[in-house]
């Protein structure tokens, strides 16, 4: 009598149930579990719009606070609070002019364009950290 035919126990049928689904749940918890790559349009918008609006009141500090460590290591809170306080259009309100993808890093990041009505812009590319949306990188062009 050939034994490969032989009735299994009710838990070995168990162990195998349990495997397969498992198996098969890895690659969707994968797809519909991670972080979207790029924020919508509106969050991204008012992530930058929060940003800016922090420098225009005159809390550059508070800006700092809310970007990435990246950008922190990048470039310190007293350059950074010397930098923008000395650019007075960036007190002014200034208009969303685009959003766009770029690549940082051969990554997908979302860059919001801000113009002052004097000409210069404000280019915001955001990153996530922990969680959240940050401005990641700040391009001021004058």
């Amino acid at each position: 009598m050939n034994n490969a035919f032989a009735p299994r126990s009710g838990r070995t049928r168990l162990i195998i149930l349990v495997s397969v689904l498992v198996a098969a749940s890895l690659p969707a918890m994968w797809l519909f579990g991670r972080s979207p790559a790029l924020p919508d349009v509106d969050a991204g918008k008012t992530v930058a719009e929060e940003f800016l609006g922090a420098i225009r009141m005159g809390k550059p500090d508070v800006a700092w606070e809310s970007t990435t460590a990246e950008f922190k290591s990048g470039q310190g809170k007293e350059s950074f609070t010397r930098e923008v306080k000395g650019l007075a259009w960036l007190k002014e309100s200034i208009d969303f002019v685009s959003t766009q993808t770029v690549n940082m890093n051969e990554q997908p990041r979302s860059e919001y364009v801000y113009r002052s009505p004097k000409g210069p812009k404000a280019r915001l590319i955001l990153g996530r950290e922990n969680g959240a949306w940050k401005v990641d990188r700040l391009i001021l062009e004058k």
